[in-house]
């Protein structure tokens, strides 16, 4: 049943430990506890995965997450900053799917390792992002991102979504500038991944990257959801937020490098250690 999702020479246990490593921090990274920790999910899973299959079975796990984000911030929003960057997001989506169509018809094999590079360098991007995000943040705050930046930043953010699901910062950064408090600026984010993946899931069925085995595939998954979720809060009061999101931009930068090199420094030592 998941034998088209698992890469070749990949065992079992490790495909496993991976994928359900990386369905857990996204639970972790959505339940409010380190926020960024999401980014490692998708360089993780293509180290054991096909690449269209990655973007493919996160899309609907990352859609359960922000339904459950936005009924916590259902009245904190500004749909006039959502607006400005979901607009034009449309146009990066609609180059997303242009690229999506292009691989379907040319085989994975042909395209599969320049979106391994694509995703490694977005990655090492994320994880430098991670040390410097509350410097990034402090250094939007005051200096508000007008309509120009605004569709800048809406069509990469739509098409690094689309490929990589790699929109976080550029939302992250733009909304921030706009300076209108936490609660507010949480909950616009959150609105804002909604709407984009939502617009992302008939696409990726139209460019037949989501099928009905993706979607069983995704059953087995979806309990790890709550997992991580759980999870999260529970290391709210326990773990140094600052202690694990420098681990997890150490793993995803190695990650990152991985596949921008196109080696698997990780699968190899784990070989070794389950053999």
């Amino acid at each position: 049943m998941i034998d088209n999702f698992i890469l070749p020479g990949v065992s079992p246990v490790l495909f496993w430990l991976f994928v359900s490593a990386a369905v857990i921090i996204q639970g972790i990274s959505k339940s409010g506890f380190a926020g960024g920790a999401g980014v490692l999910s998708l360089p993780l899973m293509m180290l054991v995965m096909p690449v269209d299959k990655v973007a493919a079975t996160l899309l609907p796990l990352l859609i359960l997450l922000d339904m459950n984000a936005i009924y916590h911030h259902r009245h904190n929003k500004n749909w006039q900053v959502i607006r400005q960057i979901y607009v034009p997001a449309l146009v990066g989506i609609a180059l997303g799917a242009l690229v999506w169509w292009r691989i379907g018809h040319a085989g994975v094999e042909t395209y599969g390792d320049y979106i391994k590079r694509f995703v490694g360098v977005m990655a090492v991007f994320l994880a430098f992002y991670i040390l410097a995000k509350e410097a990034s943040l402090e250094w939007v705050r005051g200096k508000k991102a007008g309509p120009r930046i605004g569709w800048a930043a809406g069509i990469f953010a739509g098409f690094s979504s689309t490929i990589a699901h790699a929109a976080g910062p550029i939302v992250s950064l733009f909304v921030f500038s706009q300076d209108m408090g936490k609660t507010l600026f949480v909950g616009t984010v959150a609105w804002t991944f909604t709407l984009i993946n939502l617009t992302k899931l008939p696409v990726y069925v139209a460019v037949d990257l989501i099928d009905l085995s993706v979607l069983r595939f995704d059953l087995m998954l979806v309990p790890l959801v709550p997992l991580g979720s759980w999870l999260g809060k529970w290391m709210h009061y326990r773990v140094s937020e600052s202690l694990f999101n420098r681990i997890i931009m150490t793993l995803t930068l190695i990650t990152g490098l991985q596949l921008v090199f196109n080696v698997n420094l990780i699968k190899g030592a784990l070989d070794l250690l389950l053999r």
